[in-house]
């Protein structure tokens, strides 16, 4: 009774027994002793082989075709060297910011680390926080302020940037400009925020920084799913394993591939239009300065056309797109037993793919799909985006994760869990971060650029610095209260050198 329940299938006498094919897949007993070898005696344990295939605790079960086993047990215990620096960095220098007794100069911390690679790397790792962060909750805070209505794409970058709240001084090149060129300043800093939004909706595998979605702060609902699935006229041409369906089963598996291109970002939006995005990015170094201007060297992420077919072995199919095989995820999911009418036979990939070829020529009734490709060849199928204006942006309890059942076929009945702290550091946490950025201190940055940073991280304007040893040459940074070392310096001299210094500053680190 704890197996998902298409690895069961009943005897005649209606005894639930493991299917043929499933039993390789079944965890083990075995005993384990206290020097690790396995025995007769010892530890009694469970033995799950790889590929992990489902969880005995949460009832999870993965697709055969999820063969990588890290983004399924990630969770259970899982980081990265930069992303617990800047974490720790952007709750340091948070907690010294709301020290009453200490002087703004003194609100900052001197990080170090051995290279001048990993300086730069984690303070453009730490930025990169700061600004998703504040990205993720001022959307979940803008959405939450309109309740049930939810955000249009319409409005959906003005309400994140009013809840954003930004000081001009933050994003603008020039913060004193007024009229016409604030205007162009405020809607530049606004085509920016609506690409990272859209942008952050792609499946990741960042188990580290779980997105709003994972975290259970956002779901995303589709106008008119609802009515389109109870709506059988729209139905009765369709395959019988659609015609029979109930409307709960249509809006599933309706609401399945909608999700699936989304998270894919096959959406028809500007802010995925490749030309579209070459005057965001010239507007952006017109009028914006990092972290929010688009930076020359970033590559920007096109939307992907969505086909219902397989790709084409040798053909000239663009890797970028989507293609709805049969026997790919969505067709799976439509074999599975309970998705949808029962026809007396599993479904044939044959009319698997007619089923989704159908799906998609009803979702582009309701205008949940539209057409961006269409084809002169004969026979040839067209290319699908899902519609921006037809996704509503709502806010999340933050108790359940999306859940994906093309991926995860089954998911436990209170769903999927959330890691608490990120629900909790967008939430609360993450909307504090204005004004937190950082710098590295290496030799291969300008001397006069350097010495423009040791002036601002003196006066505490820029309150974290990475540095390399070259920060180890007699600096004078004034007051500090916090050092973080990112790598254990390589000898033992690097500890006194670097203690000496934080006792010149005036502060005991």
């Amino acid at each position: 009774d704890r197996l998902p329940d298409v690895w069961l299938e009943e005897k005649d006498d209606g005894r639930p027994v493991v299917k043929s094919d499933r039993k390789k897949d079944l965890p083990s007993i075995v005993h384990v002793g206290p020097d690790g070898r396995e025995g007769p005696s010892g530890l009694r344990v469970a033995f799950v082989p790889a590929p992990f295939r489902f969880c005995l605790s949460c009832g999870v079960e993965y697709s055969s075709r999820q063969t990588r086993d890290l983004g399924k047990l990630a969770t259970l215990g899982s980081g990265g060297r930069s992303s617990a620096t800047s974490l720790l960095s952007l709750t340091a220098v948070r907690s010294l910011r709301h020290d009453a007794t200490l002087e703004p100069r003194a609100r900052k911390l001197l990080a170090f680390t051995d290279n001048r690679q990993d300086a730069s790397l984690q303070a453009g790792h730490l930025n990169d926080t700061v600004e998703v962060g504040l990205l993720r909750s001022a959307l979940y805070r803008a959405a939450s302020a309109v309740g049930d209505a939810g955000l249009s794409h319409d409005d959906l970058a003005i309400r994140v940037s009013e809840a954003l709240s930004l000081p001009i001084r933050e994003y603008a090149r020039d913060p004193e400009v007024l009229f016409a060129a604030r205007a162009q300043t405020d809607a530049a800093i606004r085509d920016v925020l609506g690409y990272r939004l859209y942008r952050d909706l792609e499946r990741g595998w960042r188990v580290t920084a779980p997105n709003l979605e994972q975290s259970g702060l956002l779901e995303i609902r589709y106008d008119s799913l609802d009515d389109l699935s109870a709506s059988e006229p729209q139905w009765q041409s369709a395959h019988p394993a659609l015609a029979a369906a109930t409307p709960k089963q249509r809006r599933e598996v309706g609401k399945a591939l909608l999700d699936y291109l989304r998270r894919e970002l096959a959406i028809h939006v500007d802010f995925l239009r490749e030309d579209w995005q070459e005057g965001m990015r010239r507007r952006s170094n017109e009028r914006l300065i990092l972290p929010w201007a688009i930076d020359e060297e970033e590559l920007l992420v096109h939307a992907a056309v969505a086909y219902p077919r397989g790709r084409k072995k040798g053909g000239p199919d663009y890797g970028g797109n989507v293609y709805l095989s049969p026997l790919g995820g969505l067709g799976q999911l439509l074999a599975r037993p309970g998705m949808l009418a029962d026809t007396g036979k599993r479904l044939p990939v044959v009319e698997r793919e007619q089923i989704i070829r159908e799906l998609c020529k009803i979702l582009q009734v309701a205008g949940l799909l539209l057409v961006v490709d269409q084809p002169k060849e004969p026979g040839a199928v067209p290319g699908y985006q899902l519609a921006s204006a037809s996704m509503r942006w709502h806010a999340g309890a933050g108790t359940a994760a999306f859940h994906d059942p093309i991926r995860v076929p089954k998911a436990p009945e209170a769903g999927l869990a959330v890691n608490s702290y990120f629900v909790r550091f967008y939430r609360e946490v993450a909307g504090d971060g204005i004004g937190i950025r950082a710098k590295e201190h290496t030799a291969q940055v300008p001397s006069a650029e350097r010495e423009e940073r040791e002036e601002a991280f003196r006066e505490g304007r820029l309150p974290i610095l990475f540095c390399s040893p070259t920060m180890e040459l007699g600096v004078d940074i004034a007051e500090l209260n916090v050092v973080g070392l990112r790598n254990v310096p390589p000898t033992p001299a690097n500890y006194s050198q670097r203690s000496g210094r934080a006792g010149r500053s005036g502060q005991p680190a």
